[in-house]
């Protein structure tokens, strides 16, 4: 029987935001931004970017990854929440971290996206002796560079292992998502971070001020980025007490160090 439409949202929502962001990709204009101008050449074009190389192993990684866990592995039967946990993950592992902030923050090598990086934080390579020209990099990157790079060398292995984990039924999944939770909070904390300080000290931030681009990069996805892990890792631990009871350990009262 097939999920109702609410249900169908909450297991795929992250596959589901994974489409509309491609398509706010497609659709949102490249404008000057807080006084940077971002030329849309044809290298950034949206035909640039619907056949790039990136996207394309993105995208068909992650479909790959849904046809073997739901298709050949039959997981749609799954609780609700395991299945959208292992979506997640999935996600995480193929576009969120490796083909936004890696691919397009860090190494720039996706076409398009990579300028929408540079109009939702104009840290982004700004060349500072004229800031009307894109730069590959500059030193006020530093602080994001350091985010992307626990992204690519941390987060985006240990979410595609979760997912893998989750697929094959692994009990010990749970404790890999909760270390995964925890580092992810903390990349939250450390990329938006100082950006929201310099903002509550009454300081010029250097957000956009397009405001659709504002919600999904800055209003959304730090809420989601957050609580998402927060909730994750509360249920990994529930998870991992609740099979400790099932295998006799809840009951032992000796202490060993």
């Amino acid at each position: 029987m097939a999920p109702s439409p609410l249900r169908f949202a909450y297991r795929y929502w992250s596959v589901i935001f994974m489409a509309v962001c491609i398509g706010a990709v497609v659709f949102l204009p490249l404008v000057e931004e807080k006084g940077v101008l971002v030329e849309p050449t044809e290298a950034d074009s949206v035909v640039a970017f619907l056949t790039s190389i990136p996207l394309i192993v993105a995208v068909s990684v992650t479909v790959a990854g849904l046809a073997w866990s739901l298709g050949y592995l039959g997981l749609t039967s799954l609780p609700d929440t395991e299945v959208m946990a292992m979506c997640w993950h999935l996600t995480n592992g193929t576009w969120w971290s490796c083909g936004c902030d890696s691919w397009s923050g860090l190494f720039k090598i996706m076409p398009r996206m990579r300028k929408l990086y540079l109009i939702l934080d104009n840290k982004h390579g700004i060349n500072f002796a004229d800031q009307t020209k894109w730069s590959p990099w500059n030193p006020a990157q530093s602080a994001l560079e350091s985010v992307y790079w626990a992204e690519t060398t941390v987060h985006v292995p240990l979410a595609l292992l979760s997912f893998y984990l989750y697929a094959t039924r692994s009990p010990r999944r749970y404790v890999v998502e909760a270390f995964l939770g925890g580092a992810q909070l903390v990349g939250c904390y450390g990329y938006y971070g100082p950006e929201l300080l310099i903002w509550l000290n009454g300081f010029p931030t250097t957000w956009p001020d397009n405001k659709i681009i504002w919600w999904l990069g800055i209003g959304c996805v730090p809420i989601v980025w957050c609580l998402c892990p927060i909730l994750l890792t509360a249920r990994a631990f529930f998870m991992v007490d609740k099979e400790i009871k099932k295998k006799g350990g809840g009951g032992r009262k000796e202490k060993s160090y």
